[in-house]
């Protein structure tokens, strides 16, 4: 599942909800949606079902707000590069907030945890560098962001409904762990991949 491939089609989507925010500077948008991603880490971290919950609608309205941004900037003419580079570092530290409210759950693991923030960041890390070797940007691999925001949503409706933890090589596996372990893993394979497409084109 790539649906970072989509951006095209949702980004028509967005230009009604878009237009609501035309008088609000893009980056002040861009703030909120990161006080609303960390609101999600906080939210998820103490874990009971009304937390959880809360989570839910913070992260959507996070992703919502992220996705207005760039959007909002380019209907009023003042997409930058320095635009850019906040919206940018300002996915970057949503991706740690909401990732470390997971690990540090009563549903998390640290090591796997730690293991997952490396993979997001170099996921993210790998597209944003060929940008900057004057590549296209690389959206490539299997672990895109929208597709680790779709993933995280609906683990959040199942960890609501699904509280038990199911040991295995000394791990407790709960489905906060399993995504944790599949953004280790497929992250890591999506950095590889973006790498791999730069060096074939350098």
């Amino acid at each position: 599942m790539v649906l970072d491939s989509y951006r095209g089609r949702f980004d028509l989507l967005l230009e009604p909800i878009s237009k609501f925010f035309l008088s609000v500077n893009p980056n002040a948008i861009s703030v909120i949606s990161v006080v609303l991603a960390a609101l999600t880490g906080i939210f998820y971290y103490f874990g009971s079902p009304a937390f959880l919950a809360g989570a839910f609608v913070a992260l959507i309205f996070s992703a919502l707000f992220d996705a207005v941004d760039g959007k909002v900037a380019r209907m009023r003419n003042m997409a930058s590069r320095k635009g850019d580079l906040i919206d940018h570092v300002l996915d970057r530290y949503a991706d740690i907030f909401i990732i470390l409210g997971m690990t540090f759950s009563p549903f998390g693991n640290i090591t796997i945890g730690m293991l997952a923030i490396i993979g997001v960041i170099l996921t993210s890390y790998m597209g944003t560098q060929a940008q900057a070797l004057g590549l296209k940007r690389n959206y490539s691999g299997v672990l895109g962001r929208a597709d680790r925001l779709v993933m995280m949503l609906v683990v959040i409706i199942l960890q609501i409904f699904i509280r038990e933890s199911y040991p295995l090589l000394g791990i407790s596996f709960t489905v906060t762990v399993i995504l944790l372990l599949w953004f280790a893993i497929g992250g890591n394979i999506t950095a590889l991949k973006r790498f791999k497409d730069s060096l074939d084109q350098v």
